[in-house]
């Protein structure tokens, strides 16, 4: 079976989806309020009201599906290399400076580095575990550099020791008050784990603190969480040349990924980008004030042919700012689900939203539970527009939904459900709204088991709502 039960790569790229979403800016709407948003809410009571003349309003809703949707988002900049951890020339070791010019420039070499350069070097060293984030900037530009410099290492062995000398064995490894030195309690708390089930590290430093020489001349043990092992020590790039390279970083690099600009983009994907980022911000449905989706149609067969130039999805820089832009194609024929919609008899503003799980529409063996999510309520938060403003479409009652509605109205909702239930939630379209046709789009997640695999299948339930008031 696909495992991309509902989004199918286009050229690579998978789109990740929640809540509901509305129409962006550049997509055609009514005076009405065709743009769609939605939300959950306690406060509607459900009642019926009279229109302008005296007559009953009456209300008709057709569900729809959606052949594409696109979310796109401004990734965090520490995707790739933080540019917290790229050292400003003003904070650059003196003693580094001299070598990092060659190595721009070239290669730097010596047969016997100082003490003071071994030292600049172990201050692009993070966590106590010793790992070397070598980045810097120079002129404006930023360099990542690679210095082969002889490197004192250490680690525990694998196995638990046996037949040790008991006196040099350092007990309660993880109680370092009486160690005597910050640089033993750093080693000591690289190299240990403080359970069974957790990582060990290795401690790596060009300069050895003289503290820790008198360390290991007294103990050849440590015991953490995981027994009693051995210390193991050694020294890479022993032997000279020592040398010291550097090269620039690309944006690539930076980010973690190809960065794709604007000016490269063909004209139909750019209008096609700039109208899923200027896309309203789906809140609460969407977390995050830099996160929005668009529900479309059409995808320009540009962006297909600019897709599957990359193995991975780029970044899209446009108007200065990178985005990470998914557009995914609905597969509802490879989900075990039914969605169906009626408005409601006994309330003129009502309708009742109905979602089950159905395996034999799934494309494979489906097997319950069918576990369903959504932001804000299930089977969805709805809302839609109205002159720009948002319109809440109030859940006034559910049936088959035994887990509670979410807090925060960007919470996640979650229910199982076997292959003979259904979840049913009455929504009622505000008295505030006048005759009109109105657009409401939802999002609902799903997973399901299939018979000998693991983990379960999962995707999602794009839908619109067009609802008609009379």
């Amino acid at each position: 079976m696909d495992r991309r039960a509902l989004l199918s790569a286009v050229g690579g790229s998978l789109v990740a989806l929640s809540g509901c979403v509305a129409n962006d800016a550049g997509a055609p709407s009514s005076a009405n309020g065709t743009d769609a948003d939605g939300n959950q809410s306690d406060d509607a009571d459900g009642d019926t009201s009279d229109d302008a003349d005296g007559q009953a309003s009456s209300l008709a809703v057709e569900l729809r599906t959606v052949p594409h949707v696109v979310t796109a988002y401004e990734p965090s900049p520490s995707r790739g290399i933080d540019p917290e951890h790229v050292v400003p020339e003003a904070e650059i070791p003196a003693a580094l400076r001299g070598p990092l010019d060659e190595a721009i420039d070239g290669r730097f070499e010596t047969g016997d580095p100082d003490d003071a350069l071994l030292a600049a070097v172990d201050e692009f060293r993070v966590y106590d575990r010793g790992r070397l984030k070598p980045y810097v900037e120079l002129d404006g530009t930023r360099y990542a550099f690679d210095p082969t410099l002889p490197t004192f290492t250490a680690e525990l062995a694998d196995e638990a020791a046996e037949g040790y000398d008991e006196e040099r064995v350092l007990r309660d490894a993880g109680r370092t008050d009486d160690l005597g030195s910050a640089a033993v309690e750093t080693f000591v708390d690289a190299l240990t784990a403080y359970g069974p089930n957790v990582a060990r590290g290795e401690y790596r430093r060009c300069d050895r603190p003289e503290a820790l020489d008198g360390f290991l001349e007294e103990y050849d043990y440590l015991e953490d969480g995981r027994g009693v092992s051995r210390i193991e020590t050694s020294v890479e790039n022993e032997a000279p040349p020592y040398a010291i390279a550097a090269r620039e970083l690309t944006e690539a690099d930076m980010w973690d990924r190809p960065v794709v600009d604007a000016s490269a983009l063909d004209d139909a994907v750019l209008t096609f980008f700039e109208r899923a980022v200027a896309s309203d911000h789906r809140a609460p449905a969407l977390p995050g004030d830099d996160r929005t989706q668009r529900f479309t149609d059409d995808v320009p067969d540009a962006y297909g042919d600019l897709a599957a130039e990359y193995d991975d999805p780029p970044y899209y820089r446009i108007d200065g700012v990178v985005y990470d832009i998914r557009v995914g194609e609905s597969r509802y024929d490879r989900l075990p689900v039914t969605v169906s919609v009626a408005a409601s008899e006994g309330a003129s503003r009502e309708f009742a939203l109905s979602v089950a799980p159905a395996p034999e529409s799934a494309d494979g063996d489906a097997e319950g539970p069918y576990t369903f999510t959504s932001r804000g309520a299930l089977p969805s938060a709805l809302w839609t527009f109205h002159e720009g403003e948002r319109e809440r479409l109030a859940i006034v009652e559910t049936e088959g939904i035994e887990g509670p509605r979410p807090r925060r109205p960007d919470g996640q909702a979650l229910e199982s459900l076997t292959g003979h239930e259904e979840m049913t939630a009455t929504y009622a379209v505000p008295e505030s709204l006048p005759a009109g046709t109105y657009v409401s789009r939802g999002l609902f997640g799903v997973s399901w088991g299939v018979p000998g695999q693991t983990p379960d299948e999962h995707g999602s339930y794009p839908f619109e709502l067009e609802i008609e008031i009379a």
